[in-house]
């Protein structure tokens, strides 16, 4: 079992895809020959080696990268080969709708165990994707989708993307027609950030976005997407009733998870780690029978307490008291009771029914309430 809190989540790192996009910060990139059979080896004997936890998992997450470049006999072969330490209720894999998928291959990846589709639209206008680098059109993105809700999966999700040079009111407005008609269980929704040093950071430097501006189209799509009934959990996720992503709220509840493959994140057995970002360097580590791991960071019960409370008030529903202390041993009120009042005062968190929770009209600036407790 895992660390006492029922199953772990397990994340497998694909670090392929097609071409790399400008604004990605991930660990990813065009596979050459002979890469794709060193991932293979590489994930097995990192299972291997990570089988002395003793976990065992109720959620795979297959992420990347572009995912959906796996066959669905490269898929089948994926839990095939970790079906030992898995109980799965939960398979996620991501995909890009640029990739040509055919029906019958999302039927198939479906029948391999696939249960959640999470497709990385960013956006259904046209002049928006040509910004992002995007190799596809908004009517292949949302034919995708379509397709994808008839293939048999129990949850189709798409991502969006605002705060896009050259974004509009219109240009949001064709995004959300698109996501009325395909209908989605699932939609997160990202302010595009984080592009210091990637080749994007020019496209932002010639066209610079307003912060208020971003947060309006993140607020446009935010409620345009609770308008058709996918109520916000998470400050960029939003779900039909039962259609919560299982596994990332595993990361969000402070409960364990395994990373594997190169880039890959840990947090289990009282420690937080990840691997070597570069597919050669964890492949060769592993094959010499050394650690991939470049980062380990101890949580002694403080440690892990505070990120627990960071990644929790994520959560729109926040956090149980009661629950928080019997798991961490921390009673967050006597803890953090003169900072909470303070930020009680100025209406930056919620304390009520025995939950701490940020209101949902402070959620996208949160991170200065979150630095209270980091």
């Amino acid at each position: 079992m895992s660390d006492g809190n029922g199953a772990a989540g397990l994340y497998v790192h694909i670090p392929f895809c097609r071409r790399k996009c400008p604004y990605c910060h991930f660990a990813s990139a065009p596979p050459r020959p002979g890469e794709w059979a060193a991932w293979r080896d590489g994930i097995g004997r990192e299972a291997a080696l990570r089988s002395g936890l003793g976990l065992a998992f109720d959620t795979l997450y297959a992420g990347g990268g572009t995912p959906s470049l796996l066959s669905p006999a490269g898929v089948a072969g994926l839990v095939e080969a970790l079906r030992r330490h898995l109980r799965l209720e939960e398979f996620t894999l991501e995909a890009n709708p640029a990739a040509g998928t055919d029906a019958a291959t999302l039927e198939a990846w479906a029948a391999a165990g696939v249960t959640r589709l999470s497709v990385g639209v960013q956006s259904f206008d046209d002049a928006t994707l040509a910004v992002l680098g995007r190799d596809y059109p908004a009517e292949e993105a949302e034919a995708f989708v379509m397709r994808a809700g008839r293939a048999g999966f129990g949850a189709i999700g798409i991502d969006l993307m605002a705060g896009v040079p050259g974004e509009t009111r219109d240009s949001l407005r064709r995004t959300m027609d698109a996501v009325a008609r395909t209908a989605p269980d699932h939609a997160s929704v990202y302010l595009l950030e984080n592009v210091d040093g990637l080749p994007f950071e020019s496209v932002l430097a010639e066209r610079p976005v307003d912060e208020d501006a971003a947060a309006d189209g993140f607020e446009f799509l935010a409620a345009g997407i609770a308008s058709l009934g996918l109520a916000r959990y998470e400050i960029s996720n939003f779900a039909r009733p039962g259609r919560e992503c299982r596994h990332n709220l595993k990361y969000w509840r402070g409960e364990p998870f395994l990373g594997l493959g190169p880039s890959a994140a840990s947090r289990a057995a009282g420690e937080r780690w990840t691997n070597a970002p570069d597919l050669a360097a964890w492949r060769r580590a592993l094959g010499e029978g050394r650690d991939p791991r470049v980062e380990r960071v101890a949580l002694d019960p403080e440690k892990a307490a505070r990120e627990a409370i960071v990644s929790g008030l994520r959560l729109v529903a926040g956090i149980d008291l009661a629950d928080f202390r019997d798991r961490f041993g921390m009673d967050i009120e006597a803890r953090f009771g003169r900072e909470l009042a303070e930020l009680g005062r100025d209406g930056l968190v919620v304390l009520e029914h025995g939950a701490l929770r940020i209101p949902e009209d402070r959620l996208l600036v949160s991170n200065s309430i979150l630095s209270t407790f980091s």
